[in-house]
């Protein structure tokens, strides 16, 4: 239970945040303010990015019918699609896919069917928020809005008169003023981002605002610095980010091009290193591989993301910097998360409470079936989601109490990994050292080993000097994609894989307490999807000495 001085702090926190939250909404209602927001009424696109994710046809037929479901929310509107606005949940997933008018690019892939109910959606929010909204209008929802009208705009303006299209195009021109004096003001540091990069690519579609271009640039300098490592990755380690950030830099350049404006040389440099980097996520199904939050996402915006890498540049398998290694061998991979907190993380906005516990877990596939993943993201969905998502529990890697876990991000350590490859395989190991007591030193080291042909992975996992009560509550889980079909061997020693693409793998280990258990996969960002997962329990495992501890696994792939 939370302590008295803990919810009196939690208190005073919710009630300064409802204090600014009442300035912020006196303000931006205000007269003064709202003559800020006054400017050249824009006639036309100067430029119209194209969208590169894909549009489902299934999310548009939703729209059209008033039934729309997101995550765990839903609603109906029975038709009047002018209701949704007032239908829709103050918060959460739902919410957040109207306001920032995601719907728009699904809308496209109906065609002109969906030209007057995406009319109708938009007049009923600029009737409810077009002078202003607290909740609309903030910063990154405000971002994501303008470059879905940017990118989609032609859906809701095509065939229309000169009256509505001046509408819509002079609200777009005031939300972008708006955004040039609030971009600051987005929550965490990937937002921000993001926010500078909806706001430079705005100002440069609309004319008549190519001031909040130039600061949206300048913000953009700032926060690429700041966020994105020298390997190309962001500091968020989640590949679905990373995706995001790469096709908004690519619409950026091309949105520069299109008004025949130099690129500043950070902009080209930053984008072909954060398109490189990104290439070590790309599964065989052409999909991401999930890990801190992320998703499988759109394979088709995957492949326009990666259009712009150098046909001469290798893929890298070691991001030393975002702490990722890949393994390939034969026609598996093996993703490795060996990262840790540091200081740009924490810069970025990342506090330790939204972190996600993946150090040491893996993801494993062979040719373009996913075999061992990580079960995703929550956010999609309820907060009790969110947090169990998060933890240690929901990820292919070892697991303790919490008390008792004394490799837990809260603890001081030092961690290195290291690789070797010769005409045998390849060999990746994980060392994590705890740094508070030299004297009694507290170590977990994980090791991986694919075979040069690609038919057997071997796994380690080594503890040495941990207490009692950790090897106690100790747990190894390997949590397999929904369509790796899985059974206990009749000896009770081995689990039998069989993959989609027609592959029968074993799992072995020397863990005599194995078994199969039931798991949730969250990872394509629907609702969630049962599957299974392996567990070895090794308390009373054979140890050399006291507090010490090796776990020996591997799979091998089996003739069918």
């Amino acid at each position: 239970m939370a302590s008295r001085a803990q919810k009196k702090a939690s208190g005073r926190n919710t009630t300064r945040g409802n204090v600014v939250a009442r300035l912020h909404r006196a303000w931006g209602e205000s007269p003064f303010y709202q003559a800020q927001l006054k400017g050249p009424a824009p006639d036309r696109f100067y430029h119209m990015p194209t969208d590169p994710r894909t549009p489902s046809k299934e999310v548009a037929d939703m729209v059209l019918q008033g039934k729309l479901s997101i995550g765990a929310q839903s609603i109906d509107c029975e038709g009047e699609l002018n209701q949704m606005w007032d239908l829709a949940p103050p918060n959460g997933a739902l919410h957040a896919f109207l306001q920032d008018f995601s719907w728009l690019r699904h809308m496209t892939a109906v065609g002109e069917t969906a030209k007057d109910p995406a009319r109708l959606l938009v007049k009923g929010w600029l009737d409810r928020y077009e002078k202003w909204s607290l909740e609309a209008w903030e910063p990154y929802v405000t971002a994501e809005r303008l470059t879905q009208l940017c990118c989609n705009g032609a859906v809701v303006m095509r065939g229309s008169d000169a009256l509505w299209r001046s509408r819509v195009l002079t609200s777009m021109a005031r939300q972008t003023r708006h955004l040039d004096r609030s971009s600051h003001r987005a929550n965490t540091g990937y937002e921000r981002l993001m926010t500078a990069m909806g706001l430079t690519i705005a100002g440069l579609c609309l004319p008549g605002c190519d001031t909040p271009a130039e600061h949206g640039l300048e913000m953009m300098r700032r926060e690429l610095r700041l966020q994105i490592r020298p390997d190309g990755g962001h500091v968020s380690r989640n590949p679905s980010n990373q995706l995001s950030i790469v096709l908004r830099l690519q619409m950026v350049l091309k949105a520069l091009e299109a008004r025949r404006l130099e690129p500043p040389g950070f902009l080209k440099h930053v984008s072909a290193r954060a398109s490189s980097f990104l290439q070590l996520f790309r599964c065989g199904d052409g999909k991401l591989a999930i890990f801190n939050g992320s998703y499988e996402d759109d394979g088709r915006a995957l492949v326009t993301a990666l259009q712009s890498v150098d046909a001469d540049t290798t893929p890298t398998g070691f991001a030393r910097h975002s702490g990722f290694q890949r393994l390939d061998a034969g026609r598996i991979s093996l993703i490795a998360d060996t990262g840790a907190l540091n200081r740009a993380t924490k810069n970025a906005g990342h506090n330790r409470a939204s972190l996600f516990a993946s150090f040491g877990s893996f993801h494993l596939s062979s040719g373009r079936s996913r075999l061992v993943v990580n079960c995703g993201n929550g956010a999609h969905l309820s907060s009790e989601w969110v947090r169990a998502m998060r933890l240690a529990d929901a990820h292919s890697r070892y697991c303790a109490e919490q008390k008792a876990d004394v490799f837990a991000v809260s603890a001081g350590r030092i961690i290195s990994h290291r690789r070797g490859e010769d005409t045998r395989g390849q060999l990746l190991e994980i060392d994590c050292i705890v740094d508070k007591d030299t004297s009694d030193e507290k170590r977990y080291m994980r090791r991986f080993f694919a075979s040069a042909r690609g038919d057997d992975v071997i796994g380690q996992d080594r503890f040495l000097g941990v207490p009692a009560d950790f090897l106690e509550s100790l747990v190894l889980r390997f949590h397999l994609h929904p369509e790796v079909k899985s059974s206990l061997a009749r000896d009770g020693k081995s689990v039998i894989l069989a993959a989609p693409n027609g592959e029968g793998w074993r799992f072995r280990s020397n863990c005599k307490n194995l078994s199969l258990e039931k798991s949730i996969y969250c990872g394509d960002g629907s609702v969630p999807v049962s599957t299974e997962q392996i567990v070895l329990k090794p308390n009373g495992l054979e140890q050399s000495s006291h507090g010490d501890m090796v776990v020996k696994w591997g799979f091998r792939r089996v003739e069918t």
